[in-house]
């Protein structure tokens, strides 16, 4: 009779030839024998590792000593994103080139206009005759103004808007730089919206700003963004026209300190000319060889006040 070699807990069955000849061992196991097993990671044999308490209570190799890991006070995203930029310079440029042109036209005028929190001691946006209203119209489409304006209406026909309100006309401006990213991303089609998902362009410019989109039942514009530079609504935010004794008056910067990153040397001249070395944009404005002169347009602060617009019934209000 043939099979297979059984085997038992004690032992088992081990075949083998031998002359020609098949012959059956017994190979039987020493009680109690089992195969030593070393721990994963660990040297077979080695001696277990003297440890030490420390004092937060974890526990050290015995002689070594250990660090606290402690997150930085003052993340260093400049230099991170200098890093991971070749061209950080030329897109910090293209970045804050609107308040750029805001800040010299500030200095080149005298009239300072700035979008921030009432009371807040710095300007969320610098606002130039380029920057966008609430109405959907350039603040160059809109009446003449100084630096002591309080309301400044649209001077084109057919808007009712009677005052200059800044609006975010690109995605950059309230932090949605994913949008570039995108492969058929047209920032001309882009719009600061409101909760209710309509944009600025659909709701009044007057009043409570309630959306004229139909069947919408938004009776206030009120933003789904947050301002890049303090995080709160647009809605909680107000357009200021000012001369410079004005800004000095409340504690605000005028000048050269008006610039974007006044106070950071290399990131002001990335703003100012696209490389972080070269300050010639800055002496010329600071009054070295080639400065900006003082202009005379008719916009400044000696400027008559015209509100445009023959049937408006707007009236300027001075301090």
């Amino acid at each position: 009779m043939s099979g297979k070699p059984k085997s038992g807990k004690s032992g088992g069955l081990r075949s083998g030839t031998a002359g020609g000849s098949k012959v059956t061992t017994k190979v039987v196991a020493k009680p109690g024998a089992m195969a030593r097993r070393t721990p994963a990671g660990l040297v077979p044999n080695m001696d277990p590792i003297p440890m030490d308490r420390l004092a937060d209570g974890s526990l050290a190799p015995k002689g070594y000593t250990m660090r606290p890991v402690v997150a930085a006070k003052n993340y260093d995203v400049v230099s991170f994103a200098r890093a991971m930029n070749d061209d950080f310079a030329p897109r910090v440029k293209k970045l804050f080139d609107p308040e750029r042109k805001a800040a010299v036209e500030a200095q080149r005028t005298g009239v300072y206009i700035g979008w921030r929190l009432p009371g807040q001691k710095f300007d969320c946006q610098r606002v130039s005759d380029t920057s966008l209203c609430f109405c959907g119209h350039l603040l160059g489409e809109h009446a003449q103004y100084n630096g002591r304006s309080v309301r400044v209406p649209c001077a084109q026909t057919g808007c009712k808007c009677k005052a200059f309100q800044w609006i975010p006309s690109r995605p950059e401006d309230v932090g949605e730089f994913w949008h570039q990213r995108r492969r058929n991303f047209d920032p001309t089609t882009w719009r600061a919206k409101c909760r209710c998902k309509h944009s600025h362009e659909q709701h009044d410019c007057t009043g409570m700003k309630a959306c004229r989109a139909k069947g919408c039942s938004c009776s206030a514009f009120n933003s789904n963004f947050l301002c890049a530079a303090c995080d709160k609504h647009w809605e909680e935010h107000e357009t200021f026209f000012e001369t410079e004794a004005m800004r000095v008056k409340e504690g605000l910067p005028t000048g050269e300190a008006y610039l974007p990153f006044a106070e950071m040397p290399n990131l002001r001249n990335a703003v100012l000319t696209g490389d972080e070395s070269d300050d010639s944009a800055y002496l010329a404005l600071t009054g070295g060889q080639g400065h900006i002169p003082i202009s005379d347009r008719p916009h400044g602060n000696d400027a008559v006040f015209s509100p445009g617009g023959g049937n408006s019934r707007f009236r300027p209000v001075y301090d």
